[in-house]
């Protein structure tokens, strides 16, 4: 019956668009250039219908300051999120999420996220680029390692941030602006500075952010310091941004540079940590808790750009650093008791951290052969460099003695969880798009990539793992990946993929050494990982004329050897029984579904636009992927004229009753309506208002939730309820 009624909402979708076509004809609007999907740029029309852009207007629409804003209007793809501390973790794309999703900023990796087996937040997220930068957001959705490697095994996302073209030419050589922006829910002020300059020669621009805020409100009603808490913890943050870039040379030859910096402070009081809790015979009083979280990271690049009128189309050759440092410290201070005998009154001073420095070296050529059939060939090396750690060190100081103690629930610190690692990639790819006479579109892809993992043990580690020993892991391996683009007339284009994806195991899930006492639980290394490797197959449709569009996709994943976290067994530490956890390679995982999109100008200044996305996700024996999300979509209006505009959407999902065990929160399903304006009473003024959840609905997304047990404080996950942006830009 579900297929049934998705079959007749894209029924009805394409239906809408035919009667469209002989609507009257509004001026042509600007395709979307993405250049993520091919490695080459092309209008998003020519795109297959699994490749998605999420422009400035979009984001102005959401009033974005972080990735869940960015993708708060894109069906099938998320943003797991812990708002209680963490923050947001990363994307989310057809069930599939971390580190298996490839994220970039200008075609660069961004560093990867650590989640250290917590909650659907991560240790180290990966929310760590300015939203106010960015042009546009481009989404890939199913494995794309035949262009993009091991990284790409569940989807790609690339942040373009704006360039010194997007604001001056040799029309207006000289720009500045100015932005400033409110948000209700954090009670947060933004401001952003953008200055840019145009010479024959040369170009520039700059842009400076800064942000301060505090806790995202949620729907929880309950604001006491204990466990029963249902608020988000009081928090105060702030953030800054840097973003240079600059260029020198002629229409042919340019060397490129740019430098970012980014930086992002979270204080957090853990109420909803505090009070008693019992655990047997033991009772644990927690009277402070607070945390202290830092973000920094910076990018330097270096490159070339060749631009010619030959076969020769566009090389470019780049040298790039990325370095991320970040802080998880926390202070706590608790009072053990053992019925009416005190235990210990400790206070303990947690250090912790995560690094990853990347360096690396891309290359690519575009060229193009004219003949019966026209070629363009995309053909490009990269190399890559990762260095990454996580030292942690603590201390315990007994309150009642002045004792001072390196080891708490029966670790020794300082200690790591992983080895300092090493990993070295090197890959080469070619893809080679074929136009037939009669409009026909083949697509061959390959990439071959080598990746070597070494690590080194130091007394720290040796401290979590005592036992352990250096590892290293080594494959390689062929992804193809073959399209075809079939034209149905001047209006119809139909998509059929099929692709390979490959991912070589983590640099903490082979290696990772973990016990906490306290609450029972360890983590045990496991060298034996395979590399997790993938199959997708995909068909899709796309319709285009001068007043609407919409497309349709229907995709089918298999995934084998896919790494999780699995209980097996338990073990003895110190008298205490402990459950014990490792990272594996289950055997098999599928995922499937279907997703459409449209969008129809009615009327001069009107448009009309939806979208849907609908999947499955399963493991071998039939058990639900709970991170697969339930049927979801986004209706919206909109009109515009020169000075002012308004809109309106819809943001809807179906409740999640697909779940793993029946102890699985499903989160119910809602309706959350948007509405927001523009108006630009001068030339150089531009004034915005938004108003989100405007029913105050309380709602849950999926990809919060998604594998939580049901508890009484469900509440704490909760989404913001009414509130407002406002935004002010001035532009000279």
């Amino acid at each position: 019956m579900k297929k049934k009624a998705i079959a007749c909402v894209v029924g009805a979708i394409f239906s809408g668009q035919l009667y469209a076509a002989q609507m009257p004809v509004e001026q042509a609007e600007i395709e979307p250039v993405v250049v993520t999907a091919d490695r080459n740029a092309q209008t998003l029309d020519k795109a297959a219908p699994h490749v998605s852009v999420i422009g400035r207007k979009t984001l102005n629409q959401a009033s974005a300051q972080n990735l869940d804003d960015i993708v708060m209007y894109e069906p099938g793809v998320s943003v797991p999120s812990d708002n209680n501390r963490r923050g947001h973790a990363g994307i989310n794309i057809r069930g599939i999420d971390g580190n298996r999703i490839l994220m970039m900023v200008d075609g660069v990796r961004i560093p990867e996220s650590y989640a250290g087996g917590g909650s659907n937040g991560a240790i180290s997220g990966r929310d760590m680029v300015e939203s106010d930068t960015l042009k546009q957001v481009d989404i890939v959705k199913g494995p794309y390692s035949a262009l993009y490697g091991s990284d790409a095994l569940g989807g790609v996302v690339n942040m373009v941030t704006l360039s010194s073209s997007d604001f001056v030419d040799e029309g207006k050589r000289g720009y500045f602006g100015l932005k400033h922006g409110y948000r209700s829910r954090d009670r947060s002020h933004g401001v952003t500075a953008t200055a840019a300059g145009f010479h024959e020669n040369a170009e520039g621009l700059l842009m400076l952010t800064r942000r301060q805020g505090h806790e995202t409100e949620n729907m929880g009603s309950d604001t006491s310091y204990s466990t029963a808490r249902t608020a988000t913890n009081p928090q105060k943050n702030n953030a800054y941004n840097i973003l240079a870039k600059g260029n020198i040379g002629n229409e042919r030859h340019r060397f490129e540079t740019l430098y970012e910096q980014y930086y992002h402070a979270n204080d957090t009081v853990l109420a909803n940590g505090l009070g008693s809790q019992s655990r047997g015979p033991v009772t644990i009083a927690t009277s402070e808790s607070n945390a202290r979280d830092r973000i920094r990271r910076q990018r330097i690049e270096a490159g070339y750009r060749y631009t010619g009128e030959g076969r020769l189309k566009e090389a470019n050759l780049t040298a790039y650093q990325q370095k991320l440092r970040t802080e998880d410290d926390a202070v706590d201070v608790s009072m053990t008791r053992m019925g009416a005998r005190l235990l210990g009154n400790l206070t303990r001073y947690s250090d912790y951290g995560f690094n990853q420095t990347i360096r690396g070296l891309n290359g690519r050529g575009v060229w193009e052969f004219d003949g019966a059939i026209k070629q363009s060939v995309v053909a490009g090396a990269e190399y890559k460099h990762a260095e990454t750690a996580r030292p942690r060190d603590s201390l315990t100081v007994d309150n009642l003695t002045s004792a001072v103690s390196k080891v708490y629930a029966g670790s020794t610190y300082p200690n790591k969880t992983f080895p300092d690692s090493k990993r070295k990639t090197f890959s080469v790819y070619a893809q080679d798009s074929l136009t037939f006479g009669n409009g026909i579109v083949l697509t061959p892809a390959l990439r071959y990539e080598k990746d070597k993992l070494n690590t080194s043990t130091d007394q720290a580690y040796l401290n979590a793992n005592p036992s352990g020993t250096a590892t290293r892991f080594s494959d390689s391996a062929f992804t193809p990946s073959l399209r075809l683009s079939v034209p149905m007339g001047e209006q119809f284009t139909g998509f059929a993929t099929y692709s390979q994806g490959f991912r070589t195991p983590p640099f903490d899930s082979a290696t990772m050494a973990f016990a906490n006492t306290t609450y029972g639980y360890a983590v045990i290394p496991n060298a034996n990982l395979k590399s997790e490797r993938s199959n997708s197959f995909e068909l899709g449709m796309k319709f285009k004329n001068e007043r609407a569009r919409a497309q349709v996709t229907a995709f089918y994943n298999r995934y084998r050897n896919f790494i999780d976290r699995t209980e097996v067994g338990t073990s003895t530490i110190g008298g205490r029984s402990i459950i014990q956890y490792q990272y594996q390679n289950l055997d098999r995982v599928k995922t499937y579904g279907a997703e459409a999109s449209a969008a129809y100008k009615f009327l001069p200044g009107w448009q009309v636009s939806g979208s849907i996305a609908w999947m499955r996700g399963k493991q071998q024996d039939g058990t639900p992927l709970d991170s697969a999300y339930p049927l979801n979509g986004v209706l919206g209006l909109d009109y515009t004229q020169e000075k002012w505009g308004a809109g309106t959407k819809l943001r809807w999902s179906k409740k999640h009753s697909r779940v793993s065990s029946e102890t699985v929160f499903q989160a119910p399903g809602y309706g959350v309506w948007d509405v927001g304006a523009w108006y630009k009473p001068f030339k150089n003024l531009e004034i915005g208002a938004n108003i989100y959840n405007v029913g105050n609905k309380k709602y849950w997304q999926h990809a919060d939730v998604s594998g939580m047990s049901r508890t009484s404080v469900m509440d704490l996950y909760t989404e913001s309820g009414r509130n407002f942006a406002a935004t002010v830009q001035l532009k000279f």
